[in-house]
């Protein structure tokens, strides 16, 4: 792509001297020079900017000269393939390039890369360099920032991960919550049942989605909630807009949300405060008496050390 860019630049080029010089009675000289001046810089600043792995990596490739990767178009980078089964683009194209342990790509002024090797994905999973990545601006106002899958590394994230792996992933709490697991697999065989026998068929995504978010609602914050509906609906917006693309998630400007994502974050970032908070502080001033028998995960913060407690702003984020 980057010398089929070239060579129609340098073919413009060649038609506008030609033009200018067939028709040099009836055009400006000024306008004649800039015009020269513009067309012979170009293929320059094409050159430099047409790099593997595209625009965002145009001071990077010098360093990095075996990184392989699409070109892709100046200062959209790889965003037009970013469409319906963007993965299988991507995997072919690493595929065609010889990349396929990594490859480099732009998205705007983004850098990306992409790995289909599983030596090369655990290293990225499990090594210290890939430890802190760029958030996009919707986790970023949804609070995820100050979660354990978007927090930076540091004192923060690894407490975060001790409280998850001690009190959220322990072999005692999956135990524990063995009936709650139960309780939404025989709700989820009744709804499917019900389907059968009133239609003949069921849609089994709605039917999984409401379990899992049952399951997920009941182990964190317990199972004597009244907002589990509205936590449903804003869960399932969270999801929605982390999702959304955004501009301004590949361009480092503010006025490029023509979607409203900002607007609906700080609405919904908003009210998960107002309940969440509201869950929390209710739960400090009962004691933390609850149906479950303190089995959730919100309960296992509260029961924290002082010294390891969280603030309630963080608590509200890990919760969310």
């Amino acid at each position: 792509m980057k010398l089929l860019m070239l060579a129609m630049i340098n073919l413009s080029l060649l038609l506008s001297l030609y033009a200018v010089t067939v028709h040099h009675d009836q055009t400006p000289w000024p306008f004649a020079l800039v015009l020269f001046s513009f067309l012979s810089s170009l293929p320059f600043f094409m050159n430099y900017w047409l790099v593997p792995g595209g625009f965002a990596w145009r001071k990077h490739h010098v360093y990095s000269p075996q990184l392989r990767g699409p070109v892709g178009w100046p200062l959209l980078g790889t965003l037009p393939l970013m469409g319906s089964l963007a993965h299988r683009k991507l995997a072919n194209t690493a595929s065609s390039l010889g990349a396929t342990r990594v490859m480099a790509f732009s998205l705007g002024t983004t850098r990306v890369i992409i790995s289909s090797h599983p030596d090369t994905a655990r290293e990225i999973l499990s090594g210290s360099s890939f430890s802190d990545r760029p958030i996009k601006e919707s986790a970023r106002l949804l609070m995820f920032e100050r979660a354990i899958g978007f927090a930076p590394s540091g004192k923060y994230w690894s407490h975060l991960r001790r409280l998850a792996a001690n009190h959220m992933f322990s072999p005692r709490r999956i135990s524990c919550l063995e009936p709650l697991r139960q309780l939404v697999v025989d709700e989820m065989l009744v709804e499917i049942n019900k389907g059968m026998e009133e239609k003949g068929f069921v849609e089994l995504r709605g039917i999984l989605q409401k379990g899992s978010l049952s399951n997920i609602l009941e182990s964190v914050l317990g199972s004597s909630l009244v907002e589990k509906g509205e936590l449903g609906l804003m869960v399932k917006e969270g999801y929605e807009l982390i999702t959304m693309f955004n501009w301004e998630d590949c361009f480092p400007l503010r006025f490029l949300d023509f979607l409203g994502v900002k607007r609906r974050c700080h609405k919904l970032s908003t009210k998960v405060r107002n309940i969440v908070g509201q869950i929390v502080k209710e739960r400090k001033k009962c004691g933390d008496k609850i149906n479950n028998g303190g089995n959730d995960f919100l309960s296992a913060l509260l029961a924290l050390p002082k010294e390891d407690q969280l603030s309630d702003s963080d608590m509200v984020a890990v919760l969310w």
